[in-house]
């Protein structure tokens, strides 16, 4: 019975049960055999905490003040993920659709924006978009210029808020 679980988890996690590595999301797929290293699991672990973070924190304080909180939790942030650009998205879908609930699309743009260490350029937006019945519907999205680095096209969504930079 215990055998049954191991290995199911090791396909679900894409585990090579030889080795019993975990392989970068979509490079076993790939071919590639790149496991993560430890600079990864960091990554993947502060982001992780940091959405979760974030969830409570939306919980009690408004938007602006989680800004404002992020703010001053930057440097100390970034100096524990360390990580480019792509990676921290990565990092931040990955451990996004394994939270569930925890991980909306606000979360990881206000994780992204936390994280990302290059503040130049970057938008937060939160915008709407209205759907065949009539209803709205709210998403948020990082953006650096026009190209979106987290969330959805600029196109399917109206923006009704912009930040730009960082929140001081």
């Amino acid at each position: 019975m215990k055998e049954a679980r191991a290995r199911a988890t090791d396909r679900r996690l894409r585990v090579n049960r030889s080795r019993r590595r975990l392989y970068v999301d979509g490079a076993a797929r790939a071919g590639a055999r790149t496991a993560l290293t430890l600079a990864d699991w960091r990554l993947l672990i502060v982001v992780a905490v940091a959405q979760v973070a974030t969830y409570v924190a939306l919980r009690v304080m408004p938007l602006p003040a989680v800004r404002r909180r992020a703010a001053q939790l930057r440097t100390v942030v970034q100096l524990a993920a360390h990580a480019s650009d792509e990676r921290v998205i990565w990092a931040t879908v990955a451990t996004g659709r394994r939270l569930g609930p925890f991980s909306t699309c606000l979360i990881r743009a206000l994780v992204a924006e936390l994280v990302i260490e290059t503040a130049s350029g970057l938008t937060l937006s939160i915008g709407v978009r209205r759907m065949d019945a009539g209803t709205l519907e709210a998403h948020a999205w990082l953006a650096r210029g026009d190209r979106v680095l987290i969330g959805a096209t600029l196109d399917d969504y109206a923006p009704l808020v912009e930040w730009v930079g960082h929140s001081t």
